[in-house]
């Protein structure tokens, strides 16, 4: 019987290790404060703005950016940003 609890118990607790990791990966540090931002914090000003935007994010392979929302580029990761009120809604790695 232990061995099946065991084995329940490890089947249980590997999506919550694979969903902690990618919470990980779901951050990312602004340059300029050094601190850490995730999908739903505010994102500094500056990456509102249209200068910033992305313009080809198909050849990046991001997800088209929703309604009033924007890619920019941030550190190492590419950042989409609601432009109305700065909330990002997705992280993701930069690949080149």
């Amino acid at each position: 019987m232990k061995p099946l609890l065991y084995v329940l118990a490890f089947t249980v607790a590997l999506p919550l290790a694979a969903s902690a990791a990618d919470t990980n990966e779901q951050s990312v540090t602004a340059p300029h404060s050094q601190r850490e931002l995730k999908v739903g914090d505010k994102a500094p000003d500056q990456y509102k703005r249209d200068d910033l935007v992305i313009h080809d994010w198909q050849a990046k392979g991001l997800q088209p950016p929703e309604k009033e929302s924007h890619w920019v580029r941030l550190a190492d990761h590419y950042v989409l940003v609601q432009t109305t009120n700065g909330v990002i809604l997705a992280i993701e790695p930069a690949s080149n």
